[in-house]
C-alpha cells in the first residue's frame, strides 16, 4: 500500500469519526430545542428564547459541517476505489 493511500485512509477514518460526533451533537441539540419549545412543560412567557436561539445557531453550524464532511468522505471514498 502506498503512503498516499494510507494517508487517505487515515483522513477518511478521521472524517467518519467527525461525522459521527457531529451527528450526536446535532441530535442532542434537537432534543434540547424540542424540550425548550414544549409549552406543555412551561408557559410561553417562561421560555428562554435567547438560549434556544444559541442552540439553533449551534445546530445550523453542526448541520453545515456535516454537509461538508459528507462531501469530503465521498471524495476520499472515490479516490480509494
Amino acid at each position: 500500500m502506498s503512503i498516499e493511500r494510507a494517508a487517505m485512509r487515515g483522513k477518511l477514518a478521521e472524517a467518519e469519526d467527525m461525522r459521527r460526533r457531529l451527528n450526536l451533537k446535532g441530535e442532542g441539540l434537537i432534543i434540547a430545542l424540542r424540550q425548550g419549545l414544549n409549552t406543555a412543560l412551561q408557559p410561553f412567557e417562561d421560555i428562554d428564547i435567547p438560549l434556544l436561539d444559541e442552540q439553533w445557531d449551534s445546530l445550523k453550524t453542526a448541520w453545515a459541517e456535516v454537509i461538508k464532511i459528507r462531501s469530503d468522505i465521498a471524495r476520499l471514498e472515490r479516490e480509494l476505489r
